[in-house]
């Protein structure tokens, strides 16, 4: 579990998304924080630790990719985790990079979630 100086990270465009993430979340204990807009999710990462980035992949003006790696250059140590509705290799996303199919259960998100945070720090998740 997250320190509570801690939090996961959700950015997502489509809020009726990243409220229901945010809520599946947060009754499963994690400290939450989400955006719906990558410039605002890159301003929040510059004011708390994130541990775990969950991040849409298409998103108008900056794609989940591209926020990814702008955060892992401003916090190395966090960890990424990619969702979407369109299959992974329609996207920049490196393989063996985690990533989860919208639409998912309950039940997926939290165990991606679980397994993205349990996984080693070295573990190399984002885009080159």
């Amino acid at each position: 579990m997250l320190s509570a100086a801690e939090s996961v990270l959700v950015v997502d465009d489509e809020p009726c998304v990243r409220r229901l993430v945010e809520d599946i979340l947060l009754g499963e204990g994690y400290p939450v924080v989400g955006s719906g807009d990558p410039w605002e999710a890159l301003g929040l990462v510059q004011e708390r630790p994130v541990r775990l980035l969950l991040t849409d992949v298409v998103m108008p003006d900056m794609n989940g990719c591209e926020l990814a790696k702008r955060i892992e250059t401003m916090r190395p140590d966090t960890k990424i985790l990619f969702m979407s509705a369109c299959p992974i290799d329609s996207h920049p996303v490196e393989e063996g990079a985690y990533f989860i199919a919208k639409p998912f259960t309950v039940d997926a998100i939290i165990h991606a979630v679980g397994t993205v945070l349990a996984a080693p720090p070295d573990h190399s998740v984002t885009t080159k």
